[in-house]
């Protein structure tokens, strides 16, 4: 087990990770509200506890949450554990198709995923995303932390266009002290009509 693997199992294990919040509102909208999509099959990668998971589950998507801490997944099955339609699979988010999760979906949802990872496994996550994603799915970030300006679109621009890009902060608790983090940003992206499949 890698270091970075234990630290996380042991963050979840001790209590909630200050990455692990409730469901975003940009999130809520896109299950229930005047613009809500029509359920379908959503995909949340990095998904730690997972509330977003059984969110959409209860709004009639097929949902399936991934994280590669086994704690965050015990946890995400024992809370989502009367909602039908949501599921979790315990895996490392660079290797979704090697992983036999293919989809297609319609829906991905990166609350804060993409950024923790190193240079090479950002541009596997990117890779896997398009190749699980339908043509015309919509793909929502949140993202922020340790990036380059435009990395998002540069990163992601072969196989989906941006549609919308909006400040977020960021408020949490660490150590019970209440913090902020002003320069994230919330995307929405869309698959491209033709697929690019990882080689």
């Amino acid at each position: 087990m890698s270091w970075r693997k234990a630290l996380f199992n042991t963050m979840y294990r001790v209590g909630r990770p200050i990455w692990d919040t409730p469901v975003p509102d940009e999130i809520r909208a896109l299950a229930d509200g005047p613009n809500a999509l029509p359920p379908g099959k959503a995909l949340d990668v990095g998904c730690g506890t997972s509330g977003n998971v059984a969110y959409l589950a209860r709004h009639g998507w097929q949902a399936t949450g991934v994280d590669f801490s086994a704690a965050a997944i015990k946890k995400a099955e024992a809370t989502a554990a009367e909602v039908s339609g949501a599921s979790f699979i315990e895996g490392d988010v660079t290797k979704l198709t090697a992983q036999g999760i293919t989809g297609p979906f319609d829906l991905i949802i990166d609350n804060g995923c993409y950024h923790t990872l190193p240079d090479d496994g950002k541009q596997a996550l990117a890779r896997e995303l398009a190749a699980v994603a339908k043509p015309g799915a919509l793909l929502v970030m949140w993202e922020g932390i340790r990036m380059r300006p435009n990395e998002i679109a540069e990163r992601f621009s072969t196989n989906f266009t941006i549609e919308h890009t909006a400040s977020k902060t960021f408020v949490g608790k660490r150590f019970g002290r209440r913090f902020t983090i002003d320069n994230a940003r919330w995307y929405q992206l869309r698959r491209k009509a033709s697929v690019d499949r990882p080689n």
